[in-house]
């Protein structure tokens, strides 16, 4: 069977692309169309590299959770939106966060992430550095009432220590 030349190009920018990282299927659908492929050529060219084991969402998503969480602290809210903007669906995403948190919950994040920002010193008495410190964890992408909580179990070990001196 012949293939067709802009089929072969589609392929060679798909294998490019793939050398270089990971990426879901709509996110490298949308680079081959930025590179001016028809849709039916870009539907091939997915297929092929989806029948070969090269993308697979799940594996994808999967992936980037455990990157995102244990390599840039990041909270499920702001992996979920980075995945969401990847064009993967809700669904793969949420299942994504559920078998990617299993190693390293969001808390056990958030509490690494407190004591490293709090390590200099005690946020107890410094209302500006724990709103601070609140502004950074919520960017990071973790819930408020999260957050508020192991502040709190933060401050209440911090005091524990102190009262054992």
């Amino acid at each position: 069977m012949e293939e067709r030349p802009e089929l072969n190009k589609a392929k060679k920018s798909c294998w490019r692309l793939l050398a270089l990282r990971d990426h879901g299927e709509r996110e490298l659908a949308g680079k081959l169309k930025n590179k001016g492929f028809e849709v039916e050529i870009i539907t091939e060219a997915i297929d092929y590299f989806r029948e070969l084991g090269y993308l697979n969402d799940q594996v994808f998503a999967s992936n980037q959770v455990r990157r995102l969480a244990t390599g840039k602290g990041y909270g499920n809210r702001k992996i979920a939106s980075f995945l969401l903007e990847k064009g993967l669906s809700e669904a793969i995403v949420a299942e994504a966060l559920i078998t990617g948190r299993k190693e390293w919950s969001e808390a056990q994040a958030l509490t690494s992430l407190i004591r490293k920002r709090t390590a200099s010193g005690d946020i107890r008495d410094d209302l500006k550095g724990k709103q601070k410190l609140v502004r950074y964890l919520m960017g990071k992408g973790f819930p408020p009432g999260l957050i508020f909580e192991m502040i709190n179990r933060a401050e209440e070990e911090d005091g524990h220590d102190d009262d054992s001196k």
